[in-house]
């Protein structure tokens, strides 16, 4: 069932909203200022599932848009000895959003009150109106691992709903710069 989500994912392009919540994870006893080239790797869930290896032109609109964010902060991609492997992951998950509002209906007739003539009559509460919205969550696993151990000193998860896919470069760009901004940490 991972491998299905996973291909679905992929196969959608994550266009992530303006509003993405970025968390990240870092090791905290690891000097980053070490780090000054990289190297592209697969993801370890990709590479032992080659059936979904499916790069779409979202996971191309991240590479793209993380490789101009890196160069332009001075860190330089390399196709040997990296100080650092740099991969990603993209998936979905679908949601539902259900809000209930109060329905109201207006009477708006004169009636007798006891101690005046006329009075307006209130609005009367006349039951629940509920919406269910189904949405898409793009979710975006940035990561960087250290080259010579192999671990991972830093992790980006981004999350939003997707609403519109013709904005998807826009919205993965400031996805990226948002988690990038995080990069290096300071400790």
């Amino acid at each position: 069932m991972k491998i299905t989500i996973l291909g679905a994912a992929l196969g959608i392009s994550v266009g992530l909203a303006a509003a993405q919540t970025v968390r990240t994870q870092f090791d905290q006893e690891m000097d980053f200022k070490q780090y000054h080239t990289y190297q592209w790797r697969e993801h370890p869930l990709i590479a032992k599932h080659p059936e979904v290896r499916q790069y779409t032109v979202g996971a191309q609109l991240v590479q793209s848009d993380v490789n101009e964010n890196l160069m332009r902060r001075s860190y330089v991609p390399v196709e040997e000895k990296p100080d650092m492997f740099v991969t990603f992951f993209v998936t979905a998950r679908g949601g539902q959003e259900v809000t209930s509002v109060p329905a109201t209906s207006f009477y708006s007739g004169y009636y007798m009150w006891p101690y005046s003539w006329y009075a307006w009559s209130p609005t009367w509460f006349s039951g629940w109106e509920t919406e269910v919205r189904n949405y898409v969550e793009g979710i975006l696993i940035l990561d960087f691992v250290d080259a010579k151990t192999n671990k991972l000193v830093w992790r980006a998860i981004c999350k939003d709903k997707i609403d519109d896919m013709k904005n998807r470069h826009k919205n993965i760009q400031k996805t990226v710069e948002k988690a990038l901004k995080k990069f290096p940490p300071k400790v």
